[in-house]
């Protein structure tokens, strides 16, 4: 099932045929998610994500693809048909994946994966990272994540859907460099974090590769010796 869903508001057709068409050329298609303005912004998307959730739990699907209508696709959007094809072999090591990210704390990059691709992108696990614009939600997270409505207070006081991948102790891969942004709207650019957040990844492979070659070359070096 390579379709995603796009979350977008019944009076915003236009943003969801541009995100619609932007990932028609990648193989993703795209069906539209109507849903009604909610006067806890945050909170009525954290239950449009739920409600897909539901949805994907009951109908036993072994993973669901989320989009919300200001995902803007990036050029290392190319390698999605690899990233996709390891996502799905190695669906037993992630709960949920993420196209961007801001503020992450890279742990782990995943050493066997290769896009084949002239773009080079790595996969990367992280101990934190927020984004919802593209993600992909494994089947081993649906439970976890259900449990927000068992949670106390108020729905307006309930963590967003970005607080909850910590909170339900989801394990997280993102790519580097990012396979999509959050497109900018009047009052709300997060350009800027998204940009810091893929530096930080780019510098952790970086050093991180760098780092096993001089290991590799020392190895090389012992063993002619």
């Amino acid at each position: 099932m390579n379709k995603a869903f796009v979350i977008n508001l019944e009076s915003q057709e236009k943003l969801f045929t541009a995100v619609q068409q932007a990932m028609l050329p990648y193989g993703l298609e795209c069906e539209r998610f109507v849903v009604t303005p909610d006067e806890h912004k945050q909170i009525g998307c954290t239950m449009s994500h739920l409600d897909l959730i539901t949805q994907a739990k009951e109908k036993a699907w072994p993973y669901l693809i989320v989009l919300e209508d200001d995902c803007d696709v990036r050029e290392a959007m190319q390698t999605w048909p690899a990233v996709f094809e390891y996502l799905l072999k190695e669906k037993n090591r992630w709960d949920i994946f993420l196209g961007g990210a801001m503020y992450v704390h890279p742990k782990t990059l995943r050493l066997n994966f290769k896009s084949q691709q002239s773009i080079e992108v790595e996969i990367i696990e992280c101990l934190h990272a927020v984004a919802a614009h593209f993600i992909i939600y494994n089947q081993t997270s649906y439970d976890r994540l259900l449990q927000w409505y068992d949670l106390p207070g108020p729905l307006e006081k309930r963590p967003n859907i970005d607080n909850l991948y910590d909170k339900f102790q989801l394990k997280t891969w993102v790519t580097s460099p990012f396979l999509a942004w959050q497109k900018p709207r009047p009052g709300n650019d997060l350009t800027e974090p998204l940009q810091e957040a893929e530096d930080r990844l780019q510098y952790f492979t970086q050093s991180l590769r760098s780092c096993l070659k001089y290991r590799l070359f020392s190895r090389w070096l012992k063993a002619i010796q």
